[in-house]
């Protein structure tokens, strides 16, 4: 890791997400689900044209603007936004405004919020994340893993994105990557691997899992790319990687395997390229938003408990 990383900004991510069609599909599954049927309390509220006003009441990084509007969108409301995606949350903070029949508005309610605290949630981890890697002056690349939850990865990859973290590999098409079980099933590292490469064709990088130093050096003997020295500590992690550095010096090296916030600092190093972190997407804290209705121009401000 010689030169610092830039990380992408975040007003311009929404350019990498699929087309409207693609975003209106992912929404349609989302409001089925919470809405599969009748929706009794829409009586209650009616149709009548509302307001609401979006509060954040945690700290943290605002992500998921892109999938907000799509929800409301598809229910025939308008979004208006008072902070920019990537916005740092100081509480109380009013972050936008929905317009639309009252009935629409409390539809689109709970499916935009649990979407919005873990999208949040995710860049808050990843930013977190990134500055203590930076803190450490470690200038690699700070990455999620594949380790998302089903049907809600692209969501959790933008919010790590946002957060100035990497996405890693989007899906098993983004990177041929050999890990342990491939290298049984397959009869060694060196045949895994010539496999890999065959496969990979010049389109794409091959990374290797490796659970040793003579793993490691099989790997990249073999022809890969990347080698993931996976669930060392940080006293055996540094020492191999500069031996394999040493022999490798092209090869790049990512540490994986245990890492959160806490000792993120202890795995960076001068011969570690990538830090991957599972936790970012499978462990990050939901932020705290809430929809409120007003009849007036002045919205109340909402309580934090």
């Amino acid at each position: 890791a010689d030169a610092e990383i830039a990380p992408l900004q975040s007003p311009g991510l929404a350019l990498l997400l699929p087309p409207p069609v693609t975003l209106a599909a992912l929404v349609d599954s989302w409001l089925r689900e919470d809405c599969p049927g009748l929706n009794y309390a829409a009586l209650v509220s009616g149709a009548g044209p509302s307001q609401a006003a979006l509060w954040a009441k945690s700290p943290g990084v605002l992500a998921g603007q892109p999938f907000f509007d799509a929800i409301f969108t598809q229910l025939n409301c308008q979004v208006s936004w008072f902070l920019p995606e990537g916005s740092k949350l100081v509480p109380v903070a009013r972050v936008a405004e929905v317009r639309g029949p009252a009935h629409r508005l409390l539809l689109g309610e709970r499916v935009a919020l649990n979407m919005l605290a873990r999208c949040s949630g995710i860049a808050s981890a990843a930013a977190a994340a990134v500055e203590a890697a930076r803190g450490a002056g470690w200038t690699g690349h700070v990455a999620g893993t594949r380790k998302t939850t089903p049907g809600f990865r692209l969501v959790e990859k933008y919010g790590l994105l946002v957060g100035g973290a990497a996405s890693h590999r989007y899906d098993l098409g983004g990177l041929v990557m050999v890990k342990d079980n491939h290298v049984v099933a397959a009869g060694g590292v060196e045949k895994a691997v010539r496999a890999a490469r065959q496969a990979a064709d010049f389109t794409l990088k091959v990374e290797v899992e490796c659970s040793s130093l003579q793993e490691a050096v099989q790997a990249a003997e073999a022809g890969a790319d990347l080698v993931l020295l996976d669930n060392f500590k940080p006293e055996e992690l540094h020492p191999t990687a500069t031996v394999l550095k040493a022999q490798f010096p092209s090869v790049a090296v990512e540490a994986s395997g245990g890492i959160t916030l806490d000792n993120l600092p202890q795995f960076c190093g001068p011969h570690i390229d990538v830090i991957s972190m599972g936790m970012l997407t499978q462990a990050a804290p939901a932020l705290d938003f809430s929809l409120k209705l007003f009849a007036k121009e002045a919205a109340p401000v909402p309580k934090i408990h």
